[in-house]
């Protein structure tokens, strides 16, 4: 392969991790100083219901679904950063929790993955937190597209 060739190559491929490296290490403080805004449980049931999800992880790794109308769908991961694991798919189910939370259990071959997260809009951003009253809890960034 020659040198420009590689070097476009490593460029255009390289886009999607880096923006989500912009996001690796938020917290509800940081979302809180950007002026993100917690979407309401109304708010919830126009955007959640159909939505195709992204999840992005921590350690790098992207997880799709899309939220069915009847709570249920089929997840798929790269398993990027996860020693060990393979790209997989897995059923899950997803709701929308009382207290105005998204909720999502996805039963991967090797464990359960069990989670509720507060969403956060900031700019054209979604981010869920575990916790809308620890300025320390970690905001994940999650992508929804119809």
């Amino acid at each position: 392969m020659n040198h420009r060739w590689f070097i476009l190559f490593s460029s255009v491929f390289a886009i999607p991790h880096a923006v989500a490296q912009e996001t690796v290490g938020l917290k509800l403080s940081d979302l809180n100083a950007q002026g993100a805004i917690q979407l309401t449980k109304e708010q919830l049931q126009t955007l959640l219901p159909g939505a195709k999800v992204v999840s992005l992880t921590p350690t790098g790794s992207t997880r799709r679904w899309g939220n069915d109308a009847d709570g249920t769908f089929i997840a798929s991961s790269d398993a990027r950063g996860s020693f060990g694991r393979k790209a997989s798919t897995a059923p899950g189910t997803w709701f929308l929790g009382d207290n105005a939370s998204y909720c999502v259990q996805i039963e991967w071959k090797s464990h359960t993955e069990q989670w509720c997260r507060y969403i956060f809009k900031a700019g054209d951003k979604y981010f869920g937190v575990r916790s809308v009253s620890d300025l320390s809890s970690q905001a994940h960034e999650l992508l929804f597209e119809r």
